[in-house]
């Protein structure tokens, strides 16, 4: 199964948070999908802080580490 991935970046806790880009993943169940989502998120620097479900894929908020 392949899922939609939107991403935005939390730029502090009180920010708004800022559009980051859009990816997909794939794997071959939903818990295996929120896997690869951390291990893809973790690659770029990035560490989740929320994942949400929608109709048209994820949805990750998400602060880049220092």
């Amino acid at each position: 199964m392949q899922s939609v991935v939107r991403v935005f970046v939390l730029s502090s806790p009180s920010g708004a948070a800022r559009p980051g880009p859009e990816f997909t993943i794939e794997a071959s169940t939903h818990d295996g999908l929120l896997e690869a989502l951390h291990a893809e998120l973790a690659a770029r620097g990035q560490r989740v802080r929320a994942v949400s479900h929608t109709p048209t894929g994820l949805l990750a908020y998400v602060e880049d580490r220092p």
